[in-house]
């Protein structure tokens, strides 16, 4: 039992000993890796849920005049436009928190939290009930779907947990994300198909998916609220909490049970007072969805109203006052998601206690009130996001009684609270405090920055100043480098005209190389020509030299027999006329004799003549071969001085682009290095304004922790 007194005496150390061992037993309870994950889900899609909170808020607050302006053009786009921004957040809580708890919870087991958040997702969806032309019911997308949601993202977490041994190793040199999809393939498709699998068969044998079979379930486990009595009442009440502090939104879960148990109680009463307006006649049904609405769920689920009253009461914790203040104003529409998930109610085991107690103690309260006749009773419907006080009025027919009750039962809801917030928030003050101590100590560190900032401007400005003086210096020095390069630049320019100068003239002379040996080609041609002719008409003149020489023998040996034969004949006495004959054939041969020295001497200086234009022929031939071979020389010489000059003049070119670019490079270094020589000044000046306004920041901000 929790023993908790207010004012605090001398056993309060005792008590709250006793409540923090009961409280540190249920935070190991709800330490386990799932509830804690549920809550992570819950806290981070916190945003997602105020945005929803405040566009339904708008389009349903009950105010006679916003929702005249909600109306017109303006507002209907105004009012389309929320809507919007509730299918988009709101509407589709169930989602959000499979995706979330799927995430989260695959982190406890090391899983890749984002397919883990996919499969659950995945999973979700498929067991979902479906419309007539084949979508999804947006009903069980929202918050009525949580409870499904938040089983089958664990269901499916777990299955992939599972089936993780079940993976494809593929090559490391393949992507990252490659290498994760392929590993979570199968895994993946047997969880959801195993959850789908499940969902068809009870499909085919029941007529139910899991889905309907969860609500289905949960309906029949608090049948016994059916008939509108006090005790059913109470029952539903703790039933709609309970769920709810599971993060289940408990009056969806519930409201087919509360209809079935007293949903025509609002339209007896209406149609009672519209006949006697008595609103304290006895006949009138005391619990409708009405009375909760108006005397239970002041504020949303929880009484949640009490918790920010008690919150200003009596907490000093800045988050929790925070909290308080951003969730008031939805509090007071009786919207309370900024309240559940923002402490958070949900999942917490210190406000457990009074997050049940409270509205089961508010319903006892108000029906025995009617029950007495002290308080008139629920005569006509109000919006649900009326505020209390004002909705306690008109519920009862205008009677202030309805809103005492409302008074009276915020003022019970906010006794039971206290203790409890007082506790959660000496807890939260607690680790506040250990945040202040981490201030204390940024405390400390800006002092000790602000004084070694002091210190050092002083050094920094002197070695600004410094640096400044050889920045000059610096720009002084590039400017002349800067002079003398366009110089050499000057040079190197004239140096290149006369590289092209000689390119031009190696080139003429290339070419009248190549004229010269085709001129020697045909020199040579002709050469070779005229001495085969010559060696020819030497082997004619030897051939007609010995011919003439043989001539002249056989002439020799006729004129010889012819004295022979000349001799014979005078020894002989032979006849003159045969010896006249033979003289003349003697003179003849005599003459043909002659005739052929002299052909021979002529064939001897011929012969002698032709060897020695031979001879002539073979060294100009010899000579043409060598020019040849020079030319030759010098041809391929001169292409390798042009393809080295080529080469030279590319580097004289290289080099006059170099230079021009250091040259230009270095004016725009000077002129950055004077930029930078000025921004150096400026900047002193700044880090010297900067001083002095990091003395007043750190003044600022000292008296601001002390604060």
């Amino acid at each position: 039992m929790i023993f908790i007194k207010y004012p605090v005496h001398g056993r309060e150390k005792e008590q709250i000993f006793k409540m923090e061992n009961i409280l540190q037993t249920a935070d190991r309870l709800f330490q386990n890796r799932y509830f804690s994950s549920i809550k992570k889900a819950f806290t981070i899609t916190l945003p997602v849920i105020i945005l929803g909170s405040i566009a339904s808020l708008v389009n349903n607050i009950p105010i006679n005049i916003v929702q005249a302006g909600l109306s017109t053009p303006v507002g209907q786009v105004i009012r389309a436009v929320n809507g919007a921004v509730w299918l988009g957040s709101t509407a589709i809580m169930a989602i959000l928190i499979a995706w979330t708890l799927g995430f989260y919870l695959g982190n406890t087991y090391k899983l890749n939290g984002t397919i883990s958040a996919l499969t659950s997702v995945s999973a979700y969806l498929s067991i979902c009930v479906t419309t007539p032309d084949g979508g999804i019911s947006l009903s069980r997308l929202g918050s009525s779907g949580l409870f499904g949601a938040i089983l089958i993202a664990i269901l499916a977490t777990e299955l992939y947990h599972v089936f993780s041994c079940l993976k494809i190793n593929i090559s490391e040199d393949m992507a990252e994300e490659v290498q994760q999809m392929f590993a979570a393939l199968f895994p993946v498709m047997l969880s959801v198909f195993c959850i789908a699998l499940a969902n068809g068969i009870l499909l085919m044998t029941s007529g139910k998916g899991i889905d309907e079979w969860i609500y289905t379930g949960l309906s029949l486990l608090f049948s016994a609220a059916n008939g509108g009595g006090l005790v059913g009442t109470l029952f539903l009440v703790f039933g709609i909490h309970i769920f709810w502090f599971f993060g289940i939104h408990g009056g969806n879960v519930m409201d087919s049970i509360m209809v079935s148990a007293f949903g025509e109680n609002l339209i007896h009463n209406i149609d009672l007072y519209a006949l006697n307006h008595n609103a304290f006649d006895g006949q009138l049904a005391i619990i409708s969805k009405g009375f909760l609405d108006t005397f239970v769920f002041m504020g949303g689920a929880g009484t949640s109203l009490c918790i920010i009253i008690a919150v200003f009461i009596i907490a000093r914790s800045r988050y929790m006052r925070g909290i308080a203040k951003m969730g008031g104003i939805f509090a007071l529409f009786n919207m309370n998601e900024i309240v559940l998930f923002g402490f958070p109610v949900i999942l917490n085991p210190i406000l457990l206690i009074p997050f049940l107690l409270t509205p089961l103690t508010v319903t006892l309260i108000s029906w025995s009130a009617m029950s007495l006749g002290l308080v008139a009773r629920v005569v006509t419907e109000v919006h649900w996001a009326m505020p209390p006080l004002i909705s306690g009025y008109l519920a009862t027919g205008g009677h202030l009684s309805g809103s005492i009750l409302q008074m009276i039962n915020i003022t019970a809801g906010i006794l039971i609270y206290l203790p409890f917030i007082r506790l959660m928030d000496r807890r939260a003050v607690q680790k506040e405090s250990l945040k202040n101590n981490t201030t204390a100590l940024l405390k400390n560190t800006l002092n000790t920055v602000a004084e070694k900032i002091h210190n050092s401007t002083g050094e920094i400005n002197g070695e600004f100043t410094d640096f400044s003086i050889v920045l000059e210096s610096i720009v002084r020095d590039l400017n002349v480098l800067s002079a003398q390069m366009q110089q050499q630049m000057q040079q190197i320019h004239t140096c290149d005209e006369y590289m092209q100068t000689i390119d031009t003239l190696v080139s003429n002379t290339d070419t009248s190389i190549k004229i010269v040996l085709q001129n020697i080609e045909k020199t040579n041609t002709l050469s070779m020509t005229g001495a085969q002719n010559l060696q020819q008409t030497m082997q004619e003149m030897e051939e007609t030299f010995f011919s003439t020489q043989k001539t002249n023998e056989l002439a020799s040996q006729l004129n010889l027999h012819c004295e022979q034969i000349e001799g014979i004949l005078k020894s002989a006495g032979a006849v003159s006329d045969i010896e006249g004959l033979l003289q003349g054939m003697k003179a003849d041969t005599s003459d043909m004799i002659e005739r052929s020295e002299v052909s021979l001497r002529q064939v001897e200086t011929g012969l002698q003549q032709v060897i020695d234009a031979n001879r002539l022929f073979g060294e100009i031939e010899r000579n043409m071969h060598n020019i040849q071979t020079q030319c030759h020389m010098v041809l391929k010489y001169s292409g390798e001085v042009s393809g080295e000059l080529q080469q030279i003049n590319e580097q004289i070119r290289a080099i006059s682009h170099f230079f021009v670019e250091t040259a230009s490079h270095t004016s725009k270094v000077a002129a950055q290095v004077h930029d930078r020589s000025d921004e150096s000044k400026e900047m002193m000046q700044k880090l010297r304004k900067l001083n002095v306004e990091t003395s007043l920041l750190t003044v600022n901000a000292l008296e601001n922790l002390e604060k």
